[in-house]
């Protein structure tokens, strides 16, 4: 996939949308600190306030603002979203090159390590290591690395024992190149599509997984998070009696909607999905 094709497809329509809308939340996570008047940390008026002047989407049920908790959570989804799908790009890829490039024994007992790992359902371990470790983002960031590499580390391979013994590259090291020139001049360019894929749907699996995290109690309560809103807003008995679900869960809820759905359609358009 060639730098020109890759502008092309993200001229479409599905591509200039979720470019918008992820540029969109890169901007308010970038410019947080000016764009809102409180710490998402602090006790800024009373509780249950209306969404007003001062507070554009009102106040919890401890007086935190609302608008806030919000726009600071952008940039934990953002980097989460961010370090994971490129610590999993890196990993994945460098492993599955490694293992499909070198072949032989070494080849068998990798795949077989990453076998293990791909038999282990994600979801209860990821719950089991997120209770046991510390509440910190930082070993959230690690369990989601930890538990996707494997995946693209098995596509890369498979690809990466394909083009081992395709034309190109048979004519390259007939030529006189080395091993290390043959990967990174023939092998890992015609893997780009692969990374890309990789990049979007791990965005998606740890904004979503962290949000999720979040939301049952096991994220990190010094970082802001939609889901850690979500969660105080359903918890709180009242939240669907009043007016408050408008303003104090329902923001959350739709900005996870909406920078997933940006990932899922730059991710379509590069796929040249119509």
């Amino acid at each position: 996939m060639h730098e020109k094709t890759l502008f092309q497809r993200l001229k479409s329509p599905k591509g200039i949308t979720g470019l918008a809308i992820l540029c969109f939340f890169i901007f308010i996570a970038v410019a947080a600190p000016f764009i809102t008047s409180y710490s998402p940390a602090d006790v800024s008026s009373s509780p249950l306030l209306e969404p007003g002047s001062e507070h554009p989407l009102g106040t919890d049920d401890v007086g935190k603002d609302i608008f806030s908790n919000l726009v600071y959570g952008s940039r934990t989804s953002l980097m989460v979203a961010l370090l994971v799908s490129f610590g999993v790009l890196i990993i994945g890829t460098l492993a599955g090159v490694f293992s499909g490039y070198t072949g032989g024994n070494l080849d068998r007992v990798m795949m077989r390590g990453v076998d293990i790992f791909l038999m282990i359902p994600d979801l209860p371990l990821i719950l089991i290591l997120a209770a046991y470790l510390s509440p910190s983002l930082w070993n959230i960031i690690f369990i989601l690395i930890l538990m996707g590499w494997p995946v693209g580390a098995r596509i890369t391979r498979a690809q990466t024992k394909t083009l081992r013994v395709s034309g190109h590259v048979d004519f390259a090291r007939v030529s006189g190149a080395g091993n290390w020139y043959v990967i990174k001049k023939h092998i890992i360019p015609d893997l780009y599509p692969i990374m890309i894929t990789t990049v979007v749907m791990q965005s998606i699996r740890a904004i979503l997984s962290e949000s999720g995290l979040a939301f049952l109690g096991l994220g990190d309560p010094s970082y802001p998070s939609w889901g850690t809103m979500i969660k105080y807003a359903i918890s709180y008995p009242l939240v669907f009696f009043t007016d408050a679900w408008m303003w104090w869960l329902m923001p959350a809820g739709l900005c996870i909607t909406l920078l997933v759905l940006s990932f899922v359609l730059v991710g379509q358009a590069l796929e040249g999905d119509k």
